[in-house]
């Protein structure tokens, strides 16, 4: 199949291999739109999606970033890893609780082939007080992955609730004793009423009660479980819109302004500032212009 060329202006590819979660956090951004249904996806063999992202000609700084729901429940994550082309670099987003999966993982996959210079781990583990209690289980998976050479840390989002918040507290200690890297990220959306995360970009542009019309332009490439290719987040969630698919002969990626009439509905993720791959701050997935 012929190659797929990531414009120079692109910072991130995501492969949705799943929806599917074995947690269920409350809030989880794939849910911020009510449409959102986690088991209706339509899932793809491991074997179309390595013919699908074999396509992709990337940069080493842009790697296929594994995320979901939960990458571990894909019944062929690891042959995926196996076989993708050594030219493209691998990041992971996981909750590191499927302990078959786990297993699975590192007796088939190399560690080196999940290593990179950046400025942050490859495998990047979430952690969600609510789901997982004190997280002693998750550490010790986390340091079983360390040890045999993963590239690996904790992260923790920032959701303001008082039980939370206390949570993350007592798990940066647990990490410092383990020897595992643990950041924190910014929390995205509403709690009690409060917004946080910095939109000053593009103001009104979620939880509107009007959509206005714009042209949108994106920066990331965003893959659903079932290898149709979307513009932003919100239409991937809700599988609207979609522009391609990677496992259409004749797709290409074009780095360009599309008009869209869900200004007002935009996901969070898509317009929330926050720091690039290079860490710099200032960064949002699309660029949008004449609003109206």
């Amino acid at each position: 199949m012929k190659s797929i060329k990531i414009p120079d202006k692109y910072n991130y590819i995501s492969a949705f291999l799943t929806m599917r979660c074995n947690l269920s956090c409350s809030f989880c951004l794939n849910a911020f739109d009510k449409s959102f249904n986690r088991k209706g996806f339509k899932e793809i063999s491991g074997e179309k999606w390595v013919e699908g992202l074999n396509r992709i000609d990337s940069r080493p700084e842009v790697p296929i970033t594994f995320s979901g729901g939960e990458v571990f429940l894909h019944k062929d994550f690891t042959y995926i890893l196996n076989n993708l082309k050594s030219e493209l670099n691998i990041d992971i987003l996981t909750n590191l609780s499927y302990d078959k999966g786990i297993e699975k993982f590192l007796k088939k996959v190399n560690p080196e082939r999940i290593k990179r210079d950046a400025p942050y781990a490859s495998i990047r583990v979430s952690y969600h007080p609510e789901q997982m209690g004190n997280g002693e289980k998750l550490v010790k998976n986390t340091k079983k992955l360390q040890d045999a050479g993963f590239s690996i840390g904790i992260w923790s989002v920032l959701y303001p609730s008082p039980e939370q918040l206390s949570a993350i507290n007592q798990m940066q200690f647990r990490c410092k004793d383990a020897g595992i890297e643990y950041r924190l990220k910014e929390y995205t959306g509403e709690y009690k009423g409060e917004l946080y995360g910095d939109y000053s970009k593009y103001s009104k542009s979620f939880n509107s009660e009007n959509k206005k019309s714009c042209l949108c332009k994106t920066s990331e490439l965003l893959i659903a479980p079932n290898t149709k290719v979307y513009r932003c987040h919100h239409d991937l969630f809700i599988e609207e819109n979609p522009i391609g698919n990677i496992l259409d002969n004749n797709f290409q990626i074009k780095s360009q302004y599309r008009k869209c009439n869900n200004y007002g509905d935009c996901h969070p993720c898509d317009v929330k500032v926050k720091t690039n791959y290079k860490q710099e701050l200032g960064h949002t997935s699309v660029n949008i212009k004449k609003i109206k």
